[in-house]
């Protein structure tokens, strides 16, 4: 214990009496004070939630994560009962004011949770605990591993998408959104022909065994960003996004920026010499 007393820092207590509550807790976090800070009403008729006083005193030298009480200035509950309970007895004490002190600072988180109310509705000053809220909302759906910034900017845009969903626009701002990469998409175009058996394909060399494909209804999406330097985790996002967004009668194909040079077509399924099929429309009989 004495030397977790020895190694904290020593700090000094700034000045906040005159100042708001919000300022206060700001310059005695800076000081190191903000983890221990109470704050306690005062009636008073300087301006709400000003401070009149502090302890310890500006000025005085304590240690780092020292307890901090405030108190601030607060006309009290008392204002809005009759005149008849704002009297106080012959020595200044009045029973009614203490016990409206009493249920004030039960209720005094509340009352600020109220005067801030408004930045609860907003994507971006909301707190994270309020995000799914605020986006069930539009009922649009975020999941609780996304990142926080990812889920503030697609809930902020959450009306315009539904606006254009099902469009390749709406499909390119939301994968920009949560990737920061603006893909391309190309419509109309499959990266594979199929089976093919004819002077435009090689049985063996590059050929590919697939079921037809309607072309009108299949897209191409491009993410500017070599596979290497993507994480699975991505990977994976991107594909349930795709699928929620998607019209459902649609087929895609997702694939990154390739390495320079030519590369490899893998195939579904290769007929090679193997099989006893080899190059072109030949067939070689296998050897016993």
């Amino acid at each position: 214990m004495a030397n977790e007393l020895l190694n904290r820092k020593v700090v000094r207590v700034p000045e906040v009496n005159g100042l708001g509550i919000d300022k206060a807790r700001i310059l005695m976090e800076d000081a190191g004070l903000g983890n221990k800070l109470i704050v306690l009403y005062r009636e008073g008729y300087e301006e709400h939630n000003t401070v009149v006083d502090q302890r310890p005193a500006r000025g005085q030298m304590v240690y780092e994560g020292t307890e901090v009480t405030l108190w601030i200035a607060r006309r009290g509950y008392l204002q809005h009962l009759p005149a008849l309970y704002r009297r106080s007895d012959a020595v200044g004490h009045n029973v009614i004011r203490d016990l409206c002190f009493i249920f004030e600072h039960m209720f005094g988180t509340i009352e600020q949770k109220i005067e801030v109310n408004h930045q609860y509705y907003d994507p971006h000053s909301t707190p994270e605990e309020f995000l799914t809220w605020l986006a069930s909302w539009t009922a649009f759906t975020v999941d609780l591993d996304w990142p926080e910034p990812r889920k503030r900017a697609l809930i902020k845009r959450a009306v315009d998408l539904y606006r254009i969903r099902g469009t390749k626009r709406a499909l390119a701002l939301f994968l920009k959104l949560f990737t920061g990469y603006e893909p391309t998409i190309d419509e109309n175009v499959w990266p594979f022909k199929g089976f093919r058996v004819d002077s435009e394909a090689r049985i063996g060399i590059d050929s590919v065994i697939l079921p037809p494909v309607n072309l009108a209804h299949c897209y191409i999406i491009t993410v500017p960003v070599k596979f290497d330097e993507v994480t699975p985790e991505l990977v994976m996002r991107i594909h349930q996004i795709v699928q929620l967004e998607k019209p459902s009668h649609t087929h895609y194909y997702l694939r990154f920026l390739e390495e320079e040079g030519d590369v490899e077509l893998r195939e579904f399924m290769v007929i090679g010499a193997r099989s006893g099929i080899g190059i072109g429309d030949e067939i070689i009989e296998p050897i016993s």
